[in-house]
């Protein structure tokens, strides 16, 4: 069975979906992995083959003023300006996708984009396809959109609010359009396209997330993916983890926001006030903390990094929370946008992380007491720890995917 695998977004979009699909190669399948350039290193080193989507998402974000006030909170509604901005980052990528699925059998689509975009690339080939999302992006009763922040709305209201949710995606109504007439497809998605059940593969685990009682069968919890560990620690990082206490790591991942500088301050600070060692990730927002306890690195596995670290101070993207969880590490969460107040809440429900600190209202002092009591925390993580490393994400959704659509 041919897959193509469609990924346009972050390293967390990315790098989670070598596992599924090595998984699905020793199964017999041919794979590829499309996304953009800067991540083609990390899906050929994981032995997948790799096709090209366009664009660079950071530097696009780090280049624009309007992305980078929704990036700081500064503006929590897009601008015109950034919703015209959106539009164009997403132009050409449906013909990309295209060209990646040439010849495939099913695709797997990931995130928004994917379900957005690939469902008319699906169409155009006539092939099955199936989603891939990190977050919940199906309506339940349990909690309203994850994109949308954390407040409940009661089970009805909840049901609204993913109903209302959903005409947010006609902000890319001309670029569907043009995309579908590129592809040969009328102008709107045919009456089959509209009433097809779409099936969708959630790979976050129940113990973090418990499977919505109201969601219909064609929607499967798998389990976290597990990425294929590409790079080592080095040297020097090594020496350091091995001379002292375990330090905490911190990382915000794919966070393009341009507060770097005030960031990296407050965080050589509250360190040195708490007496703790960090292991500092450079990553989008360009953190430089000072200090003769801080080591600064740019892109190290996490699978190598967080089991060596006393705790985890990051952003909660859906890929760094399932790689501390994995590690048994506690967080100290400190979200920002997106779907990241959704699971720094569920991290602190689970009791393996403090109370979140949002980014945009971080401080000193708050940052400070959080590394000071996040051992408390560490019991917690370690229970859940040892059930996530239990779990086979990959072995479940690859049987699923065989499930859906190779013929019995």
């Amino acid at each position: 069975m041919r897959t193509a695998i469609l990924a346009f977004g972050t390293r967390g979009d990315v790098v989670p979906l070598t596992g599924l699909a090595r998984r699905l190669q020793s199964d017999g399948a041919e794979v590829v992995l499309a996304a953009q350039a800067p991540y083609r290193d990390e899906v050929v080193g994981a032995g997948v083959a790799y096709a090209p989507l366009p664009k660079d998402t950071r530097a696009e974000t780090l280049a624009s003023p309007a992305a980078q006030a929704l990036v700081d909170g500064a503006k929590p509604r897009p601008s015109k300006e950034a919703l015209e901005e959106m539009r164009e980052g997403l132009r050409g990528v449906g013909r990309a996708m295209a060209a990646a699925a040439d010849g495939a059998d099913v695709l797997l689509l990931e995130g928004p984009v994917g379900a957005l975009l690939g469902r008319h690339v699906a169409a155009a080939l006539g092939v099955p396809s199936a989603g891939v999302m990190f977050q919940p992006a199906s309506p339940t009763g349990d909690f309203s959109p994850p994109a949308l922040g954390v407040r409940s709305y009661g089970r009805l209201g909840n049901r609204f609010v993913w109903w209302a949710g959903g005409f947010a995606e006609r902000v890319y109504a001309p670029v569907v359009a043009e995309l579908r007439a590129d592809l040969g497809l009328p102008a709107r998605p045919t009456r089959a396209e509209r009433t097809r059940t779409w099936p969708v593969l959630y790979p976050f685990s129940e113990h973090i997330l418990p499977r919505p009682a109201d969601w219909p069968p064609h929607l499967r919890v798998t389990g976290y993916l597990r990425p294929e560990p590409v790079g080592t620690l080095g040297p020097d990082l090594a020496a350091f983890l091995s001379d002292g206490p375990p330090p905490v790591a911190v990382t915000l991942g794919s966070t393009a926001t341009a507060n770097g500088a005030a960031l990296s301050s407050m965080i050589a600070e509250a360190t040195a006030a708490a007496g703790v060692r960090a292991v500092v990730q450079r990553g989008w927002a360009g953190l430089e903390p000072e200090g003769e306890n801080v080591f600064v690195v740019d892109e190290v596995p996490h699978s190598l990094l967080f089991p060596r670290c006393a705790a985890v101070v990051h952003h909660c993207g859906a890929g760094t929370t399932a790689a501390t969880l994995r590690a048994g590490a506690p967080s100290i969460p400190v979200p920002g946008i997106m779907d990241q107040p959704f699971w720094a809440r569920r991290l602190h429900l689970s009791g393996a992380a403090t109370a979140p600190l949002p980014r945009h209202a971080l401080t000193v002092d708050g940052l400070t007491a959080a590394l000071r009591t996040v051992g408390e925390h560490r019991a917690a993580a370690e229970g859940l720890g040892e059930k996530l490393r239990a779990e086979d994400g990959a072995g479940r959704a690859a049987a699923a995917i065989t499930d859906l659509f190779q013929p019995s």
